[in-house]
């Protein structure tokens, strides 16, 4: 008997799969990216499928998700891609988290709180090649480098702009941008073990990106890594999101229904109750639908916060199970379709599920 009104369920032995799967597709040191609570699948349970799988790095946007995977007895090398506080840094740098040197004020901060730790702050070096987010300006790598005082460098590091837009000459520029910095350090005898550029889309299409460590995070729990691309066939979706049909009614021809009362009935027709709403994450857009009985039904009128309301195409008893993203029968609604419909990336679809729909795990 399911014990919740509307759930996620998650299939480890996917997530498994598609590890294995791009670790060899890579060909390189593979880095779990696990960032947004592993892109709303659940950070703890995809780490350690993934580590469990091939994967040797977790890396996260902000230290307080690393705070957890450490509290639950994660050892792996773990990266904190974005800003730390100040206040954080001891802590980050007393349990071996590496922290992202973007600045030469961060490198002032990491050594100063390394010397009153007692202990040297694991760093990869962020070069600006063109995102223009955090990262030293790339003729400037090189002398922040030699100012890191007191810290280890073990990696150096870039983010590409379009690549998960398609093929476009910006990535070209920035790999041969970064490849420049990489090279000038070498140079100058600075040879940080981890060199990184490529993320899901670029480990995948983009092979001159990988270097020694590819930095993957959708493509491991089945989100195309590539918008608007299909997954490839050689990786497995790993979500699906459910729901149990709270009430079925019938109602007259000219019935108006919902907030607004901005859907009437054209002659009589079944309405069924979801309880799922907006601040679920089921965005408040048209054109939704879900799938029950193997079939699609619109939602209909204006979305409430915790319900909405379907035009079903016959009677279904309470509690049937309904399909908001997934297979049901022999039809199909995709993680594609959502961004589509919702007129976003895969990721922003996915990653806003809010955290009271329950995960359900299954597989490993």
């Amino acid at each position: 008997m399911n014990c919740h009104p509307t759930w996620l369920e998650i299939d480890l032995d996917a997530v498994a799969h598609n590890t294995r799967t791009m670790r060899e597709l890579v060909g390189v040191t593979l880095m779990a990216v696990v960032k947004g609570n592993a892109y709303g699948f659940g950070a703890l349970e995809i780490s350690r499928c993934a580590l469990a799988n091939g994967a040797a790095w977790l890396a996260v946007a902000r230290y307080g998700e690393a705070r957890v995977l450490r509290q639950a007895g994660l050892t792996a090398p773990l990266l904190v891609f974005g800003y730390v506080a100040p206040g954080e840094v001891d802590e980050a740098i007393s349990h071996d988290v590496a922290l992202t040197l973007h600045s030469f004020d961060s490198a002032r901060l990491y050594a100063s709180r390394a010397r009153a730790v007692g202990k040297p702050a694991r760093v990869h070096l962020k070069v600006d090649t063109g995102l223009h987010r955090l990262g030293v300006q790339p003729d400037q790598a090189l002398e922040l480098a030699r100012a890191a005082d007191g810290i280890v460098i073990e990696g150096v590091y870039s983010h590409l702009a379009m690549v998960d837009e398609g093929d476009f000459p910006e990535t070209a520029q920035q790999t041969r941008v970064f490849q420049q910095v990489v090279q000038a350090l070498a140079q100058a005898g600075i040879n940080p073990p981890w060199v990184h550029l490529a993320g899901s889309s670029a480990a995948t299409y983009n092979p001159e990106t990988r270097f020694n460590l590819a930095r993957v995070g959708c493509a491991l729990v089945g989100i195309p890594p590539r918008s608007g691309t299909p997954l490839l066939p050689v990786l497995r979706t790993a979500i699906q999101w459910k729901a149990s049909l709270a009430d079925c009614r019938r109602l007259p021809g000219g019935a108006r229904i919902g907030y607004g009362l901005t859907y009437t009935t054209s002659g009589e027709e079944v309405i069924g109750v979801l309880p799922v709403g907006y601040i679920d994450g089921f965005r408040r857009l048209p054109g939704n639908q879900v799938l029950i009985g193997g079939q699609r039904a619109p939602v209909i009128g204006k979305m409430c916060m915790d319900m909405c309301m379907v035009c079903l195409p016959q009677p279904f008893p309470a509690g049937s199970e309904v399909v908001l993203l997934g297979r049901q029968g022999s039809d199909q609604i995709t993680i594609e379709e959502l961004a589509q419909r919702w007129r976003t990336s895969e990721v922003d679809a996915l990653g806003n599920i809010n955290t009271r729909v329950p995960r359900i795990y299954h597989g490993r």
